[in-house]
């Protein structure tokens, strides 16, 4: 069988459309997997292209080990999505994925080739986030932690096999970000937007806000706070999808000199 190619590996497009104006980049929260946004290419509209990070160590990657390093996962995302810089690129992250987005920011801009927006959905700014230790505990209460934020996406882990199976790639994200603790991070120029849910225990207006000591320019072009908690969008994700596809609308195309 021949070698895959890194984007090949780490990136999933359900809805391939190559003449797309932008490329949307959606990277996911802590223990999810690419088939989390399985339908957005087809919600979206047609001049947006929307491609999903798999990280390793789940779905068809499970073989793969897990990455459980900020700046390891960050540096090799910026690799990956290097190529795609021939059109704008946005960053959609969510939960873990936000702070990720934001770090894979950072290192774009500092190659040049900076995102045209950064969206930051469920993360209180990386500076404003309670300290936690999950990776370090048992499992019990891992899963307990799992179950209070994610609902019922968290019934797979009442299964002895599945638990045993899925716990390690959890921990592991839970090792990353919980270990990721920036005192003052580094402002981006990429525009920022901030989206949250209203009954979200983690990410109240405050720590939504602190987002605004991320930008250079000291704005958020949005801070927005949707009906819901941690994943307000799971169910339903049409006011979200709007929201993003009206700054996508605004996005310019890449200029070449």
């Amino acid at each position: 069988m021949a070698a895959t190619t890194t984007a090949d590996r780490w990136l999933r497009t359900r809805t391939p459309r190559p003449s797309a104006a932008v490329t949307l980049v959606c990277l996911p929260h802590a223990g999810g997997s690419a088939s989390y946004y399985r339908d957005w290419g087809a919600r979206l509209p047609a001049s947006v292209e929307v491609r999903v990070v798999q990280y390793p160590g789940r779905e068809e990657r499970l073989v793969d080990a897990p990455i459980d390093d900020m700046a390891a996962m960050a540096d090799v995302l910026a690799d990956v999505l290097a190529p795609l810089f021939d059109r704008p690129v946005v960053l959609f992250g969510h939960s873990m994925g936000a702070a990720i987005a934001y770090e894979v920011t950072r290192r774009c801009e500092d190659r040049g080739r900076p995102p045209a927006l950064l969206v930051a959905s469920g993360f209180a700014a990386p500076h404003r986030r309670t300290p936690r230790d999950l990776h370090a505990r048992d499992d019990d209460a891992l899963v307990a932690e799992i179950t209070r934020v994610s609902g019922d996406d968290a019934t797979a882990l009442a299964d002895p096999d599945l638990r045993e199976l899925l716990l390690p790639t959890i921990r592991a994200d839970y090792r990353l970000i919980e270990r990721y603790a920036p005192a003052a991070p580094t402002p981006v120029a990429t525009p920022l937007v901030v989206y949250r849910g209203d009954a979200d225990p983690d990410v109240d207006h405050d720590r939504g806000e602190a987002w605004r000591d991320l930008a250079a320019s000291g704005a958020v072009r949005e801070h927005r706070a949707f009906p819901g908690g941690h994943f307000y969008f799971r169910h339903d994700p049409t006011a979200l999808l709007g929201a993003i596809s009206a700054h996508l609308g605004r996005v310019r195309p890449v200029t070449t000199h």
